[in-house]
């Protein structure tokens, strides 16, 4: 594809696609055929996560002497870092993922996470010598792609007004389908057809802030709890008003911020070398460090699927249609133990 094409947002490759421009041209307001893409991810795109570079003011001819001006539209406050920020793109044609989560050694052999390896004799007497065993527990799990979808109502008159119509699809309908996707793969139940989250998952590790140790220092503890397990964190997720706290921090000694030399340049947020993610969809009190894309990996099936249609209740005498986005996704957590669940001491109480 062109540098042009990598450029666009998803509501403007939305308007410039055949499937809308046959709509148009067919005069009616039900889509012959739905617009899907494969990757919506802007950020992993190098595109512009909003309409309005592109959009700027457009002026149309509506009729003789008439000039009618679209201005580009106003966004809505958007989250900025989200909870699948941290895991690197992967993509799945299946609607199933079948995989093996590893447990750990079986009991008997070396605890430090080497297995029964040892050092072999070339020869043990008139033998040679015997390589000792280690024994892997696996157990069998799946991870199924689940939907995530909702619509919105708008006068059929949006599809004559491109900029209107491309912040419907990118500022309202998208946009919910990220906030729902970062709920779940925090909290979701995994039953109801939502993925199970990484908060609800058996066998992930936990840490609780001791009373002496400040925000900070519960992190970094957390993150080694991943190490001794042997996995890298490579981020941390938490609640704004927690990471408030943590940035706000100062010495005992001369009373300084501690973070306030990231802050000044200009810095990703981040604390211990990793990035971090503030989000309401976690828990005040509560947050996240771990292996994120190596201990699970969020699978992409259907990124993006964008529908117009007039055939819902009385909408064609309304003169009405339904926009409705969705995707399809699954997210497999093969290693629990290379993820921490911290507790800072001041959670407020349940």
């Amino acid at each position: 594809p062109s540098l042009r094409m990598l450029r666009k947002d998803l509501g403007t490759a939305f308007t410039d696609s055949a499937e809308f421009k046959a709509l148009k041209q067919s005069g009616g307001f039900t889509m012959a055929a739905p617009f899907e893409i494969e990757v919506y991810d802007l950020a992993h795109q190098g595109q512009r996560k909003d309409v309005y570079g592109d959009l700027a003011e457009r002026t149309i001819t509506g009729g003789i002497g008439r000039v009618v001006q679209f201005d580009a539209p106003v966004p809505r406050p958007f989250r900025q870092l989200r909870v699948r920020d941290l895991f690197p793109v992967a993509t799945t044609s299946a609607n199933l993922i079948d995989f093996f989560r590893v447990l750990g050694w079986a009991e008997g052999t070396n605890p430090t996470g080497r297995g029964a390896a040892a050092s072999v004799p070339d020869r043990d007497g008139a033998s040679f010598g015997l390589k000792p065993k280690s024994n892997l527990t696996w157990e069998s799990d799946r991870a199924p792609v689940v939907t995530i979808a909702h619509w919105e109502a708008a006068h059929r008159n949006v599809l004559d007004d491109v900029p209107q119509l491309q912040a419907t699809i990118n500022n309202e309908l998208l946009y919910g389908l990220q906030l729902e996707e970062d709920r779940q793969i925090l909290s979701g139940s995994g039953a109801n057809d939502e993925l199970l989250g990484l908060l609800n998952t058996a066998g992930v590790q936990t840490y609780t802030q001791d009373g002496a140790e400040q925000k900070s220092d519960a992190l970094r503890r957390a993150a080694t709890k991943c190490i001794i397990a042997n996995y890298a964190p490579t981020g941390y997720v938490m609640h704004p008003y927690d990471w408030e706290d943590i940035e706000l921090q100062k010495a005992s000694g001369d009373g300084h911020y501690m973070l306030v030399t990231n802050i000044a340049v200009g810095a990703q947020s981040q604390v211990w070398r990793q990035p971090v993610v503030e989000t309401p969809a976690i828990d005040e009190g509560t947050f996240l460090t771990g292996a994120f894309g190596l201990g699970a990996q969020v699978y992409d099936r259907q990124q993006a699927n964008i529908r117009i249609a007039e055939q819902h209740s009385d909408f064609f005498v309304r003169n009405a249609v339904a926009i409705l986005a969705e995707e399809r996704l699954a997210m497999a957590v093969k290693r629990p133990e290379s993820f921490v669940i911290g507790t800072f001491d001041d959670a407020p109480a349940s």
